[in-house]
């Protein structure tokens, strides 16, 4: 790893832009948290209005978890892979943490063609429609409230497609689409008509009968004929959605890939202390795998975790990820004489509070001295009021 010294957080994103400009392809950024990764993608929007940038957040819930990722988030994975298998060479920053990037995800092959395109004027029967929904991850509800939902109501069709924004309303005649409406989730009432929508899948697995048979076999062949009492295992026979079946998505594809494999030709960066996050996940998932092969708890169904290194890379994965090419670490220290690397030549602010006054006076002999060298001075605060 290369490391880019003189890189304080809030210069990091100006950095970020100025890569892009440098390099012929996408931008990968590995942010060490959730919140970081929010802050890189608001001071992108003001260093580079005009860049796409593609956020790919991690789960939320812990490795082996028995509940199942928060729909949204799913939405917005599945929605960001899509974008980038359609065009894994455009310019672009991508944004992702340190447990997104250890953690598979599906095959680019399994998202080719699971999309859908409807549009004012287009013909699909009702129930090919459901058919389609139902494979791809959405689940039915009697009423369409979060993304991932639809629900069917004779040629009314209620869909919230996963990474939008919010739900519509398909009002069919027989099985033209007669028109497409937004709608508010709370009132339910519809809104502004849309000419066309994209369907994205809403699950990271396919339910579809060639993936849970796939599934039910590699469940046999990791855990024994004797698991096939688990309840977990008898849903998907049924064609039910588990919760925590997410855990479980290496028994249902062929191979699974990397975020890495989406973007071969990306340049790739980490925040500040991104190593010490990566190691840290890596001893939280083994931890979670070594208890959830212990004995269950009083009251609870046994788990059955799969190994790993089905879901997850592990370290020699890891730093086989990274040697594909040029890799930069980011730090906010000046570099040391003699020290390899680039430095940015980014420096920390002064901090002025804990006195209020002093702080004035502070910033004024500041303003000063940095407008006399010629820089420009931006001022900011938490509000128009402050």
């Amino acid at each position: 790893m290369i490391p880019v010294y003189g890189v304080p957080e809030g210069i990091d994103a100006f950095v970020l832009v100025r890569r892009l400009g440098e390099h012929n392809g996408p931008v990968l950024h590995i942010a060490r948290d959730d919140a970081r990764l929010a802050g890189l993608a608001e001071a992108i929007a003001f260093f580079g209005p005009e860049i796409e940038v593609v956020q790919f957040p991690a789960w939320d819930c812990l490795p082996y978890d028995r509940v199942s990722p928060n729909g949204a988030i799913i939405a917005e994975r599945i929605a960001a892979l899509s974008r980038l298998q359609a065009e894994p060479g455009k310019k672009r920053i991508i944004l992702t943490t340190v447990n997104a990037a250890l953690q598979k995800v599906p095959p680019r092959k399994a998202l080719v063609g699971a999309g859908m395109r409807l549009a004012v004027g287009d013909t699909i029967a009702p129930e090919d429609l459901a058919a389609f929904l139902d494979a791809d991850g959405y689940n039915r509800t009697g009423t369409v409230m979060e993304a991932g939902e639809f629900c069917l109501r004779g040629g009314i069709i209620d869909v919230f497609p996963a990474g939008d924004t919010a739900p519509v309303r398909l009002d069919l005649f027989g099985d033209t689409i007669e028109t497409i409406r937004r709608f508010d989730p709370e009132t339910q009432r519809s809104g502004e008509p849309v000419r066309e929508l994209n369907f994205h899948p809403a699950s990271e697995l396919s339910f579809d009968e060639a993936s849970v048979s796939r599934f039910r076999a590699n469940w046999r062949a990791l855990f024994g004929p004797k698991a096939v009492d688990d309840p977990l295992y008898e849903s998907v026979s049924d064609g039910r959605r588990h919760p925590g079946i997410e855990h479980y998505a290496p028994l249902f594809a062929e191979t699974m890939e990397t975020i890495f494999d989406y973007l071969p030709t990306a340049s790739l960066s980490f925040d500040h202390q991104a190593e010490g996050a990566v190691a840290a996940r890596l001893e939280l998932i083994a931890d979670h795998y070594a208890e959830r092969r212990g004995p269950a708890r009083t009251g609870e169904q046994p788990y059955r975790p799969i190994p790993p290194a089905m879901l997850y890379l592990d370290a020699p994965a890891w730093d086989e990820a990274l040697a594909r090419g040029p890799c930069f670490g980011f730090t906010p220290f000046s570099k040391p004489d003699g020290a390899e690397g680039i430095d940015f030549g980014g420096r920390a602010g002064p901090i002025l509070a804990g006195q209020p006054l002093a702080a004035f006076d502070g910033f004024a002999e500041l303003r000063t001295r940095w407008a006399a060298s010629g820089r420009t001075i931006i001022v900011a605060g938490w509000s128009a009021g402050s």
